[in-house]
């Protein structure tokens, strides 16, 4: 079930009925919904080597896999690689069958490519297969995306930009980072006031998408003054398609195509492809398009509860779940944000009396419940689950969170309302060994853990501070990657606010605070495995490997620990290092100081001498060498050799 609040519905259709907004409605005069000053670089005001495109790649769309590699087998032998298409435009069309047809509102030039893209459609089964396919599910959207086009004063017929883009599927994505009906990509996105956030991502609604599109067209078309430019700059980025004119002194889309480098190979095909697939639309008897049309949809918009399920609102309304998905494309995880306003959903029209009547705030059973939690920088999916009693695994499915995906702070996610915690989720406080640090007067010492989604960027803006200060503080490599698990320590302010600031740490008493590679820090790590840090005298015939087997240790553990080769040579009375069972320390003695790690003997040294730098450095250098094994040595309760 699901709370549902009074709609407003505005019918989705060409003409004045309504149209169907999510987020800011469509005005082009409105800042709210395009960044102005990006448009005005799109439409020329701009420098001619810039591009708020990324670099351009040959996209690998996933959408009707077959139909797209069978066309790109026909493309590969009708126009091989490395070879300089033949555009020769002629007046009228080569064949007498062609003169026949009727022309869509784009300018039709009977070039070589356009007429092999007719013949594969009309002639090809391949290609009638696809073409059919493509136009018969266009129906469920055109009267629409045509309304629009007509809207924002473009050729209708740039319809077909969204059929050799996607084939009409919403929720299509590219190998690149394109997404949608229009394949957008996020950069191009933004500028088009299309949101990609963590919950919704409007390249995937087919109206707001839409109106961007026809409005990104429309500005390509002023930059360079016709169709076939425009519609190479969609494909290709406007700043490669000004940097090729500049660069062969021509400004002739099908001049440029004919000369070696110019223009991507895929946006030399791109543009002909669009124009005959166009023709082929207005003349569907002619080329044989079978199967049925899909119906147009016929929609209303109706606000919704935050948090609401698309499946519970399918169930209550007994809709297929799948099309009222792909006509909400844009909520990505299945649901609707949960934190804010009630948002718009999308419902046949036919389905509004029903909406109506479920009544304006109906209960979720309790099993349905949710709140929500808003992740903080440091947080992971483990420490959230464990706080409202969930799984790993559960977390992720209530979330729509993929198995390789990870959460990031300001993200807002859904818990169970009613989430009873896991006693025995919270464990020991964990052991943070670090090294020693002077902590000024009126500031303290707290600590963050580090999560897959931590990078030293956001770690040091959320705290203020410089990356380089907390490399220091926590003797890390400024070159190497952080680990998810490391703790650092980091000096704040007394009046410090982690809550304000969004993130997760652990003050001192939240912590089993110990200085890096002391005794206190060995026997910290090694106590949470029942292990304990012994010295064993050894006797009379006594050797490594024998010495292993009594205390349950593998050779190569005992080597390691003692840092030593495998087949040392020992000697009576000497003190070997184990890590033996807190039960079975009998035998043993008290294993001797460990050898301090470099940073620590730094400090040590500052505060007992007097300042002799060169004298540091080589002491440092030397310590550092002669401790390298020692800092290494992973302590466990059992080792394998390996």
């Amino acid at each position: 079930m699901l709370a549902v609040l009074p709609a407003t519905a505005a019918v989705a259709g060409p003409g004045d009925e309504g149209k169907i907004q999510i987020g800011p409605s469509w005005d082009p005069e409105q800042a709210v919904w395009a960044s102005a000053d990006a448009r005005m670089l799109v439409r020329g005001d701009r420098p001619t080597n810039a591009s708020i495109h990324v670099a351009y790649a040959s996209p690998d769309r996933r959408w009707d896999s077959d139909l797209r590699d069978q066309l790109a087998a026909f493309e590969a032998t009708a126009f091989p690689e490395g070879q300089a298409p033949r555009q020769t435009i002629i007046n009228k069309p080569p064949e007498a069958w062609m003169e026949q047809l009727t022309l869509p509102d784009l300018p039709v030039r009977w070039n070589e490519a356009t007429v092999e893209y007719l013949r594969y459609f009309k002639d090809d089964p391949r290609g009638q297969r696809s073409i059919s396919i493509w136009l018969n599910r266009m129906g469920r959207y055109e009267a629409r995306l045509r309304a629009i086009l007509a809207e924002v004063g473009v050729p209708e017929d740039l319809v077909y930009v969204a059929m050799i883009e996607s084939g009409f599927d919403p929720s299509a994505r590219s190998s690149v980072g394109a997404a949608g009906m229009w394949q957008f990509m996020e950069a191009t996105a933004k500028v088009y006031g299309l949101d990609t956030e963590y919950w919704i991502d409007d390249r995937l609604d087919f109206e707001r998408s839409g109106y961007a599109a026809a409005t990104y067209l429309a500005d390509l078309k002023t930059r360079f003054g016709t169709w076939e430019l425009a519609l190479a700059a969609y494909n290709a980025g406007y700043g490669l398609v000004v940097q090729s004119i500049r660069t062969n002194n021509n400004n002739n889309f099908w001049a440029l195509i004919e000369i070696e480098n110019a223009l991507p190979r895929q946006t030399c095909n791109y543009v002909p492809k669009i124009i005959a697939a166009a023709i082929v639309g207005h003349n569907r008897e002619a080329f044989g398009v079978t199967g049925a049309v899909a119906p147009p949809l016929e929609l209303i918009d109706v606000k919704i509860a935050p948090g609401t399920r698309i499946e519970d609102l399918a169930a209550a309304l007994e809709l297929d779940e799948d099309l009222l998905a792909e006509v909400n494309a844009a909520y990505l995880r299945g649901r609707t944000p949960p934190d804010g306003a009630p948002v718009t959903v999308r419902i046949p029209r036919a389905k509004h009396a029903e909406f109506e009547a479920l009544g304006g705030a109906l209960e979720p059973p309790p099993d349905q419940r949710w709140t929500t939690y808003t992740v903080r920088l440091g947080d992971d999916l483990d420490s959230v689950a464990a706080r409202y009693g969930l799984t790993n695994k559960q977390l992720r499915q209530i979330n729509a969170i993929h198995d390789s995906g990870e959460i990031i702070g300001g993200v807002t996610l859904v818990v169970p309302a009613d989430a009873t915690p896991d006693p025995n989720a919270k464990p020991l406080p964990p052991v943070v060994a670090v090294p020693q640090v002077a902590v000024p007067s009126g500031s303290k010492l707290v600590f963050f853990r580090v999560t897959r989604a931590s990078s030293s960027t956001a770690i040091a803006t959320s705290f203020g501070l410089a990356w380089q200060q907390i490399v220091s503080w926590n003797d890390l490599d400024p070159n190497a990657r952080l680990v998810d698990g490391q703790m650092l320590q980091i000096i704040v302010g007394q009046d410090f606010d982690a809550a304000a600031k969004g993130v997760l740490v652990s003050e001192v008493g939240e912590v089993r605070h110990v200085v890096r590679g002391t005794a206190a820090h060995l026997d910290a790590v090694l106590a949470d495995r029942e292990l304990a840090r012994r010295g064993y005298k050894v006797g009379k015939g006594d050797s490594l490997k024998k010495i292993a087997k009594q205390f349950d240790i593998s050779l190569g553990s005992l080597a390691r620990i003692n840092g030593v080769e495998r087949n040392h040579p020992i000697s009576e009375g000497e003190l070997v290092i184990i890590y033996v069972a807190t039960d079975k320390t009998r035998g043993t003695v008290e294993a001797p100081t460990p050898r301090p790690t470099t940073l620590t003997a730094e400090l040590e040294i500052a505060s007992s001498l007097a300042p002799a730098p060169a004298k540091k450095s080589a002491n440092t250098n030397k310590t550092r060498e002669a401790s390298t094994a020692e800092r290494s040595r992973a302590p466990g309760k059992r080792y394998d050799d390996k």
